[in-house]
């Protein structure tokens, strides 16, 4: 039954491998055996990371002497953005197996969570030096030199690795990240007249996922009407269901409901925490990298900690009811104990500022006022239609349902900006808006602005963020890493034919017109 399982999640019929673990997971006291394969399925396949704690947990119960147990929990936990517990895991695992490269292999993912690349290099390599071939390793040192900032070296990287496996999706993905690839380049053509007609017959999220990365690729080389509609045949290979009519109750129900006199006497007054919010694609990461580079600052990037606070009260995602009452019944000391779970949950005990930048916390901020009014919060804001655009044609997680199509983009933006307008008025936290497009004109005039708001003395490393600092791993890395150029302001009229449905949300931003 494992072989069966395995076998279905292997030819891409995740529903189907994910009802055979079930019913395996069943028995009474699943074997440690199930309970690995389980969890593997979850890391590997499925991408549902949540369910692989539980039986990771019952794994290590079971075995807790067994050093691929806490590999598996060190990865499990690295995935839900529980770091300190996840590097537990990592060093008992490396303590118990020091030269197993696949225990090594998910120490260095656990470090690459944490944007310690160093770190990760350093369990690579002697992954690598016990077994020069180890394919996990290989591909997770092209991952790790590009959050260095090492692009180049990771493409080459790439380079070799293709000519020996031509078809590892997970090699594409790399090389497309690390490079700007031409339209002669033989990786390319080999995704496009190879790899595109067996993808097409396979269809579903994988022939959506190729799509995705060819069209950042017929970006880089200019291609823009073929570029949007490899995204748009993605959207359709894999569509996603984005309800507007519950997101717009979601928003319209906060508005109504929660207002300053909601957050008198109420929470922690500990400042240390500062969210950076706003939609994907805004310029958030080049934020976070600028105010990452003062050395009293530190991050942990894009955390779920908020949300899992949150759903622990028995807040569902998505539920205005809910989060009202969360916030209106919040007594002041539930307030405080979460405030410190959430605290001590970031780490960094000794930086004076320790950035959040889990950029829909903006739906949160509600609650988080509960909990820290004092915290301080960056909103991010860049062109809409530039954003919109921006997220439409990237390979962003199924998550964000609403990038489905232009006009679920619109829908879901024109409610977002709602939002933060409500919030400017209606939280007690000191909340600053950060333009995109301003900061590439006057970096060091913003970069100021920025570390003043967050209480702290100016210092000049802030300008060399892309050299120093802690690297980020989002989408937006490589490109933070560049020389800062305005390539990206109004990148959308690129589309200008393909975007009616857009405009039709985002005219009223535009009030001299588009």
């Amino acid at each position: 039954m494992l072989d069966k399982a395995l076998t279905l999640a292997r030819s891409g019929r995740i529903a189907e491998a994910e009802a055979a673990y079930a019913k395996l997971l069943a028995a009474k006291k699943p074997r440690p055996q199930v309970l690995q394969a389980a969890v593997l399925f979850h890391l590997r396949y499925s991408r549902k990371f949540r369910k692989a704690l539980p039986l990771v947990a019952a794994l290590v119960r079971a075995r807790p002497e067994q050093a691929s147990a806490h590999a598996l929990a060190a990865e499990s936990l690295a995935n839900t953005g529980q770091l300190p517990a996840a590097q537990k895991h990592a060093a008992k695992a490396v303590a118990l197996a020091p030269d197993d490269p696949d225990i090594r292999y998910a120490a260095a993912f656990t470090a690459l969570q944490r944007n310690a690349f160093a770190d990760a290099l350093t369990h690579i390599d002697h992954a690598l030096t016990i077994r020069p071939d180890h394919r996990p390793s290989q591909l997770q040192k092209g991952w790790a030199l590009l959050g260095q900032g090492d692009a180049d070296q990771a493409a080459e990287l790439c380079r070799t690795l293709w000519a020996e496996t031509p078809d590892d999706i997970n090699l594409l993905g790399l090389y497309v990240d690390a490079t700007k690839a031409g339209a002669d380049d033989p990786i390319f053509a080999h995704m496009r007249d190879i790899l595109l007609p067996r993808y097409t017959t396979i269809g579903g999220p994988p022939l959506a996922h190729l799509l995705k990365l060819m069209g950042k690729v017929y970006n880089d080389h200019g291609d823009y009407d073929a570029a949007f509609d490899a995204f748009t045949r993605a959207k359709a290979a894999a569509p996603l269901k984005y309800d507007a009519k519950a997101y717009a109750g979601f928003v319209t129900g906060l508005r109504r409901d929660i207002s300053r006199a909601d957050y008198f006497g109420k929470g922690a007054g500990d400042d240390r925490p500062v969210l950076i919010v706003g939609m994907p694609r805004s310029g958030s990461t080049l934020v976070e990298q600028i105010l990452a580079s003062h050395p009293q600052v530190a991050s942990i990037g894009e955390s779920p900690n908020l949300h899992r606070i949150i759903q622990q009260v028995g807040v569902r995602r998505g539920h205005g009811g809910d989060m009202v009452r969360a916030i209106k019944q919040m007594p002041p000391d539930a307030a405080k104990r979460m405030a410190q779970t959430y605290i001590r949950q970031m780490g960094y005990a000794g930086a004076a500022r320790i950035i959040d930048k889990s950029l829909h916390n903006f739906e949160l901020l509600g609650f988080f006022a509960a909990m820290l009014p004092k915290a301080r919060i960056i909103h991010v804001l860049r062109d809409p239609m530039d954003t919109c655009v921006s997220c439409y044609m990237q390979n962003l997680s199924a998550w964000h349902t609403y990038t489905q199509s232009l006009d679920t983009l619109g829908h879901a933006y024109v409610h977002y900006r709602q939002l933060m307008d409500h919030w400017a008025v209606a939280l007690p936290n000191p909340i600053l808006t950060v333009h995109y497009e301003q900061v590439v004109e006057d970096l060091e005039g913003q970069a100021r602005r920025m570390v003043d708001f967050l209480g702290l003395d100016w210092d000049p490393a802030c300008l060399d963020f892309q050299t120093g600092g802690q690297h980020s791993r989002t989408l937006s890395a490589r490109q933070v890493r560049e020389p800062l150029h305005t390539t990206s302001m109004q990148r959308w009229r690129r589309y200008d034919a393909h975007l009616g449905p857009l405009k039709k949300h985002l005219l009223r931003f535009y009030p001299d017109g588009l």
